[in-house]
């Protein structure tokens, strides 16, 4: 692909030789000829111009005369558009591998690829261009929307419904019942969850995270919505559009999430809480109570970050403040004996 190609398919502009052949990207270290690299910064524009690349893709605020390059306005998205043009995903061919076992009443689309030992239940409906890898089990009654893809061992639970252009990863458990007890004379009895769990379109849910269907009702992943590997998200969870939570991330039962969140790693919610739209929790934070849209939280409990971080500056000061109390007490006694 010609270097002005490439520019034109991520948004770009080509400076320089706009006919050299780019065929694939390379970080800075291993580049050779035939590949761009990223230098998102100064800092990094110079190993870039130093490396065997044959193009550097930089932002609109950098320039280089040393190398051909592609100037983007969003470095970062031109970067992924340049990764999934030059290096696109295989996917399989259609298909279903004769180990696979489809029950009664299951609709398959003829684009679908279902791979060696997938298990899909009855009365299921798969359209078209959905990749279900090996060893995925299906329970009766989900719908899976086009083009989405099941990595092998993903688990969908009876009755789930998941959308168009969906992802779920290895491990990935949709549907499982939530955690529900009530104590009755020191024993904990279950509570029978029989709602389900609706994933809307674009969705992307990492290896090993877990979504728990409704007790009754239903658990909802808005459209858009990035989950990371290794996350619990409770029963009756209402998550918005477009929210980014990264891993290790747990939020309990009846939580509500607006649009726009972003949650980082090891985030903790406790149940019946709402959190507002366009909210940012910064890692390790404990929400606790209701969070107004726009806020952004740290800490534990969470309180706005700015009152978190007077806290912590606080804190560190707490070793000279006890030994000044210390001594005011000392020099008191002194006083009160004489």
């Amino acid at each position: 692909m010609k270097l002005h190609e490439l520019a034109a398919a991520i948004d770009g502009e080509a400076i320089g030789d706009r006919e050299v052949e780019i065929v694939g990207v390379a970080d800075i270290a291993s580049a050779g000829p035939g590949k761009i690299v990223m230098a998102a910064d100064a800092r990094h524009l110079a190993g870039a111009e130093g490396s065997a690349a044959s193009a550097v893709l930089i932002p609109e605020n950098l320039s280089t005369q040393r190398k051909p390059s592609v100037r983007a306005k969003n470095i970062r998205l031109a970067f992924g558009r340049a990764i999934g043009i030059l290096h696109p995903q295989r996917r399989p061919p259609p298909g279903i591998h004769p180990t696979a076992i489809l029950g009664e009443g299951t609709r398959v689309d003829r684009a679908v690829s279902i791979g060696p030992y997938a298990v899909i239940g009855d009365r299921c409906e798969i359209e078209q261009q959905v990749v279900i890898g090996s060893a995925c089990v299906i329970g009766d009654g989900v719908r899976i929307g086009e083009e989405s893809i099941l990595y092998p061992h993903a688990t969908v639970y009876a009755h789930c419904s998941i959308g168009a252009r969906v992802i779920l990863h290895s491990g990935a458990v949709v549907g499982s019942d939530g955690f529900g007890y009530a104590a009755v004379n020191g024993r904990q009895v279950k509570i029978p969850h029989v709602g389900r769990v609706v994933i809307e379109d674009d969705v992307e849910i990492g290896a090993n995270s877990t979504i728990d269907r409704a007790t009754l009702g239903e658990t909802r992943i808005g459209a858009g919505t990035k989950i990371d590997n290794l996350c619990q998200i409770g029963h009756n969870v209402t998550i918005g559009r477009d929210v980014v939570i990264a891993a290790e991330t747990g939020i309990s039962g009846s939580v509500t999430i607006g649009d726009r969140v972003v949650m980082a790693g090891k985030v903790g919610v406790v149940d019946h809480v709402t959190i507002g739209e366009g909210v940012v929790v910064l890692g390790g934070a404990a929400i606790r109570k209701d969070v107004p849209p726009g806020a952004v939280m740290w800490g534990i409990p969470a309180r706005p970050h700015r009152e978190e971080l007077e806290i912590q500056a606080s804190l560190g000061r707490l070793p000279d403040l006890v030994r000044r109390v210390a001594e005011l007490e000392r020099r008191r006694g002194k006083d009160d004996k004489v």
